[in-house]
């Protein structure tokens, strides 16, 4: 009978040590989830961040050499960012941000990326549209961009931005993407009043 007992209480103490292990493993679990969400995160805005968009970027080029895929890369930029910063405070400029990004992501479609890729940059990856349907979504995103004001503590500061776009390519590199983007937005920013 002693014999018995001595299994049972190995049994109940291996049973624990299980249930610890689990426990412990379920905690790693939770805190890699949270590194890899910081890792490919925009922490301030919770958008993709540049290493994520990056990536993004390169799997759109290879779909494009393979199957002959269509991305448009649009980039965008916020208008007088560091005059916000300069009169409201960076709480007042990251405010902008933020609601700024909550705008981009919610006009959007599930297929598509968007992602803050510096201080005040962010970049879209739209599939499958055509030069005429890029047109219309960057002149619907505009007339919401002129819509929408952010409020900060009593004030309301209103939110421009320019954006320029280019296609993928199947010869092209990421920095010659984003080159050519970059250089679409300034010259939409130089055509503004």
């Amino acid at each position: 009978m002693e014999k018995n007992t001595k299994q049972d209480v190995h049994s109940v103490s291996d049973c624990l040590n299980c249930i610890s292990l689990s426990e412990e493993i379920s905690r790693l679990q939770q805190k890699l989830a949270k590194m890899e969400q910081y890792a490919l995160h925009d922490v301030l805005t919770g958008l993709h961040n540049r290493r994520q968009f990056v990536t993004s970027l390169e799997h759109r080029i290879m779909r494009c050499q393979r199957y002959g895929d269509t991305t448009a890369l649009l980039f965008l930029d916020i208008n007088n960012l560091k005059s916000v910063n300069d009169r409201f405070g960076h709480g007042g400029g990251d405010a902008l941000l933020v609601r700024f990004a909550e705008l981009l992501s919610a006009n959007i479609r599930a297929s598509d990326m968007v992602a803050r890729i510096g201080g005040d940059e962010f970049a879209i990856l739209l599939d499958n549209l055509d030069a005429d349907q890029v047109d219309k979504k960057i002149d619907f995103l505009l007339d919401r961009v002129a819509q929408t004001h952010t409020q900060y503590h009593g004030s309301q500061i209103p939110l421009g931005v320019a954006i320029g776009y280019c296609f993928v390519g199947p010869k092209d590199s990421i920095s010659g993407l984003m080159s050519r983007a970059d250089a679409a937005m300034y010259k939409a920013k130089r055509r503004m009043p």
